[in-house]
C-alpha cells in the first residue's frame, strides 16, 4: 500500500491519516467476533463490568486475525512509510474503554517516532466517544506549549478544546503520531477500541534510550497484571516481519524487560 506525496505531507504537519473502509465488512466482523474474546479472556469472570477501563493484548491464539494485523501491508508498510525507516511492531491491543479520556500524549518523548492505527469495531461520534486530535501538535514547539489543565490555561472545559473529530464507521482505520495530544468524550462504558503500535528501528543512542525506557513501563503495564507482554504465540509466528521483531528486540534489550 503506497502512499501518496500528499498523504505523507498531511501526516508530516498535521500527525494523522484517515483510511475509510480500510477493512473490508467481512474483515470487520472477524475482527469483532475476535475482539471481544480476545478481552474476555483477560476478564474474571468474562465479562466486562463498565466501571472502569479494561485492557488486553490481542497478540494471542484467541485472536490471531487480529495478531495478523501488524505484518498486514496495509499497516506495516504504511508504518514504515509514515516513519521513514525500518518500524518494529511493538503491541496490538484492545480496549473497552469508560467515559471520557482526558487530553494527552502517548509518548513522554519526542526521541523517538512511533505510530498508532486505531480501529472502533462500532460506530462512533463527536458525542459518543469519538477520538479527537489536535493536529499539528506532535511536533515542538506547539507539543510543549499544550496544557493538561485547559480550564486554567484557556479557560476552556476538556471538551471544547479545539480538535478535529475522527468520526468512524466500523472498517475506518486512523493512524497518528504517538506524540499528537488526543482525547475523547461522551463515550459509554463498553467503547471498543482497538490499536496497532509502531515504533522506529532506532539508529540513534537519544532514540534507542527512549524507546528502552518506553518499554520498560510497556513491559510493568503488563507484570502488573500478573502477564506477559510477548507470550508464545507471537513470539512464535512464522513470518518475517514478525522475526526481525522479535530479534531487534532482544538486541534492544526490550524483549523481555520488565524493571
Amino acid at each position: 500500500m503506497n502512499l501518496s506525496e500528499q498523504q505523507l505531507n498531511l501526516f508530516r504537519d498535521f500527525g494523522f491519516l484517515i483510511f475509510r473502509q480500510l477493512l473490508s465488512p467481512e474483515e470487520t466482523a472477524q475482527y469483532s467476533r475476535e475482539f471481544n474474546t480476545g478481552l474476555n479472556a483477560w476478564i474474571d469472570g468474562g465479562q466486562h463490568d463498565g466501571k472502569s477501563r479494561h485492557y488486553a493484548s490481542l497478540m494471542e491464539e484467541k485472536s490471531p486475525f487480529i495478531a495478523g494485523l501488524a505484518h498486514d501491508p496495509r499497516f506495516v508498510d504504511v508504518a514504515e512509510q509514515l516513519l521513514g525507516k525500518d518500524a518494529l511492531a511493538i503491541a496490538v491491543d484492545g480496549n473497552y474503554m469508560v467515559g471520557d479520556t482526558l487530553w494527552h500524549p502517548d509518548t513522554r518523548s519526542l526521541d523517538y517516532a512511533a505510530v498508532k492505527f486505531c480501529i472502533y469495531p462500532d460506530p462512533l461520534n463527536g458525542s459518543n466517544g469519538a477520538l479527537r486530535v489536535i493536529p499539528g501538535s506532535h511536533q515542538d514547539p506547539f507539543h510543549s506549549q499544550i496544557s493538561l489543565d485547559p480550564e486554567a490555561a484557556y479557560h476552556l472545559s476538556q471538551a471544547d478544546v479545539p480538535s478535529y473529530t475522527f468520526e468512524s464507521q466500523p472498517g475506518d482505520v486512523l493512524v497518528f503520531n504517538v506524540a499528537l495530544w488526543h482525547a475523547a468524550f461522551g463515550g459509554g462504558n463498553h467503547r471498543r477500541q482497538g490499536v496497532v503500535v509502531y515504533y522506529e528501528d532506532p539508529d540513534t543512542p537519544a532514540a534507542t534510550a527512549a524507546i528502552q525506557e518506553q518499554m520498560r513501563g510497556n513491559h510493568r503495564a503488563f507484570a502488573q497484571v500478573g502477564r506477559q507482554m510477548y507470550g508464545p504465540y507471537w513470539r512464535a509466528i512464522d513470518d518475517p516481519h514478525h522475526q526481525r521483531w522479535i530479534r531487534r528486540l532482544d538486541e534492544l534489550e526490550a524483549l523481555e524487560t520488565n524493571n
